[in-house]
């Protein structure tokens, strides 16, 4: 697997962009580092993989002060940064799918597509409400991997299914026997779990994930 660059405490880069680039953003207070091993096989693929911090951890972020227009505006801006040879694809993990959603729902930087790990909609507690995403333009690629095991950190009515069904066009997948929290490194997912509970195996429901982000990724062709 790709060994990660990570440069300072604000996200990883790794990989080189001989296919493209893809900007992964990270869930509620999940450290960049914690896809490292979810991602890897992307860089194995040959793309650049850049996860960055959006939202500092800290009293506001956890008091519902930064809203998730406010991280896809960032993550714009690193879409931006990062643009280069070939196509850039957005992507993330939680509320990161969320933003990731939103940048290219909202056209907020020229995206080839998304791909979403369980996201979760809207941007407060997980009993609030939430509007259902916007529907994605131009058709446009996308993948929506969802976990079997639901809880109060995905919970049903803001979970990936609200996602898909938001773009007809979508591949939707479920990974069985998957939490949440699975998809993440084996000591950040070991704290997830206890909050949002998961799998009898995360290694290999990660594993699932990973290889199904790469191999679309790999095979998906951007839209002219």
């Amino acid at each position: 697997m790709t060994t990660p660059a990570v440069p300072g405490p604000d996200g990883i880069d790794l990989g080189r962009a001989e296919r493209g680039t893809f900007v992964f953003c990270p869930g509620f207070l999940v450290a960049p580092g914690a896809y490292a091993a979810l991602l890897g096989p992307v860089a194995d693929r040959g793309f650049r993989v850049v996860v960055p911090r959006l939202a500092r951890p800290g009293p506001r972020l956890l008091l519902g002060g930064v809203p998730i227009s406010a991280e896809a505006t960032r993550a714009a801006a690193v879409v931006g940064a990062v643009a280069g040879p070939g196509p850039v694809w957005i992507g993330g993990h939680s509320r990161g799918g969320a933003v990731a959603w939103t940048v290219a729902a909202a056209g907020l930087a020229p995206v080839a597509g998304v791909v979403v790990v369980d996201p979760v909609a809207g941007g407060g507690p997980p009993w609030a409400g939430a509007p259902a995403p916007a529907p994605l333009p131009d058709g446009r690629p996308a993948l929506v991997l969802g976990a079997a095991i639901g809880g109060r950190c995905a919970p049903a009515g803001r979970n990936h299914r609200c996602f898909a069904a938001a773009a007809p066009q979508a591949e939707h997948m479920v990974v069985a026997d998957c939490g949440h929290a699975d998809v993440l490194d084996d000591r950040t997912a070991r704290r997830g779990r206890r909050l949002c509970g998961g799998g009898t195996d995360p290694a290999r429901a990660r594993a699932v994930a990973a290889d199904r982000i790469a191999t679309f990724l790999a095979a998906a062709e951007p839209p002219r």
